[in-house]
C-alpha cells in the first residue's frame, strides 16, 4: 500500500504520531484519534495503525486506556460496517488481534480505573468475536443504563 490514508481520505502515515504518544507527547493521542476515527469513518491509515498500537501495548509500563480504546473502536466500526482491511494490511491486522487478547487479559487483572476497565472489555470482546458486547463496552454508564431503560 503506497498511501495510507485517514478516516477523511487524506493521505496520513500514523506512524510519527504513535512514536510521539510513545515519548510522552499527549497531544499525540487527540490527533490519531481526530485521523483514525471520524465520525464513524475509518481509513486506511486506521487499519495500518493497530498494529503499531498493539506493539505500543506491549512497551508501555501502565496500561493505557486510549490505546486500547481506539484499538476497539477501530475494530467496532470495521464489524459494524463489514469494512475489511486492505489487503496489503489485512495480514498485520489480524495478527495485531491475536496479540492483543494476552496483553488485554494481563492488564484486566489489575486494572480499577472506570475507562481503563470499560476499554480492556471492549477489546477482549472484539478479539472474541463479540463485537456487540464490545460496543457496549465503550458506551458510558448513562448510556448503558438508558439502553437498560
Amino acid at each position: 500500500m503506497s498511501v495510507l490514508l485517514d478516516a477523511c481520505g487524506i493521505p496520513f502515515d500514523p506512524r510519527p504520531l504513535i512514536a510521539r504518544w510513545k515519548q510522552g507527547d499527549s497531544d499525540a493521542i487527540r490527533l490519531l484519534w481526530e485521523h483514525l476515527h471520524h465520525q464513524g469513518e475509518l481509513g486506511s491509515a486506521s487499519f495500518a495503525a493497530v498494529p503499531d498500537l498493539v506493539d505500543l501495548l506491549g512497551a508501555l509500563d501502565q496500561p493505557d486506556w486510549n490505546v486500547y480504546a481506539l484499538v476497539a473502536t477501530i475494530e467496532e466500526v470495521r464489524s459494524l460496517k463489514g469494512e475489511m482491511p486492505p489487503v496489503a494490511l489485512a495480514s498485520a491486522y489480524s495478527t495485531a488481534w491475536t496479540s492483543v487478547l494476552p496483553f488485554a487479559l494481563r492488564d484486566l487483572a489489575g486494572a480499577s480505573e472506570d475507562k481503563l476497565v470499560l476499554s480492556l472489555i471492549a477489546v477482549i470482546a472484539h478479539a472474541k468475536g463479540q463485537h456487540t458486547l464490545g460496543a457496549l463496552a465503550l458506551c458510558t454508564e448513562d448510556e448503558r443504563q438508558e439502553m437498560l431503560g
